[in-house]
């Protein structure tokens, strides 16, 4: 996750389908900085979608998705990524 503002630090949350995974704000010294997320999930075979929530008050970009390893195959519809998880 990188992460650039003015005044106040953003704050950003990561969804995996409709479940809320973490809620960050940065505290980090700084008005851009990077952090990287290690989130573990157990999903079933199917359709899913991560999506990191924008703030109104500084910019958040997500790079390097990775899923098992690898980089995320997925597209992407406004903030989601959609991916799909075989048997």
């Amino acid at each position: 996750i990188y992460a650039h503002w003015g005044e106040k630090p953003p704050t950003y949350r990561i969804y995996v389908d409709n479940d809320l995974l973490t809620e960050r704000t940065f505290i980090y010294p700084g008005n851009t900085t990077f952090i990287r997320e290690n989130i573990i999930v157990d999903l079933e075979a199917g359709e899913h979608y991560i999506e990191v929530t924008k703030p109104d008050n500084g910019t958040i970009i997500e790079k390097n998705i990775l899923l098992n390893g690898e980089p995320l195959e997925s597209t992407v519809d406004g903030s989601k990524h959609h991916f799909t998880i075989s048997e």
